[in-house]
């Protein structure tokens, strides 16, 4: 817990002096040297820049729609078959079997599982 206060304010303080640097930076026009190291990076980033713009540029309703449905196919697709591959699992095994039997509401009921109300009624109507 602890410790993540203190990178929350170590960070909060780095930002603080990042935008003070800046702002000195853009006062006397002299460039720092956080923004000299920094300078032959900048094309890598623009060429970044450039191209998610690019990207999202080709984005309409049309494109929009047919990315999400393909998004919502795969991760269904991911999430059936990984249901599946549990499923099996648990029915490999005879108490995965009785759970899911259970859960489904198919379980054995015996006559000392069953409510009063349960038994009476199948006491008062055998099945033929």
């Amino acid at each position: 817990m602890y410790t993540l206060i203190t990178i929350f304010y170590i960070s909060l303080a780095a930002m603080a002096l990042m935008i003070m640097l800046k702002r000195r930076e853009v006062e006397t026009g002299r460039v720092s040297f956080l923004s000299r190291i920094g300078a032959g990076t900048d094309h890598v980033f623009q060429a970044v820049f450039t191209a998610v713009r690019r990207g999202l540029s080709y984005l309409n309703r049309r494109t929009f729609a047919a990315l999400a449905q393909m998004v919502a196919f795969h991760a269904l697709f991911w999430v059936r078959r990984g249901y599946v591959e549990v499923k099996s699992a648990a029915l490999a095994n005879p108490h995965g079997k009785r759970l899911i039997d259970a859960v489904r509401g198919r379980g054995e009921v015996t006559s000392h599982g069953a409510s009063f109300y349960l038994r009476r009624i199948s006491a008062d109507h055998p099945v033929k």
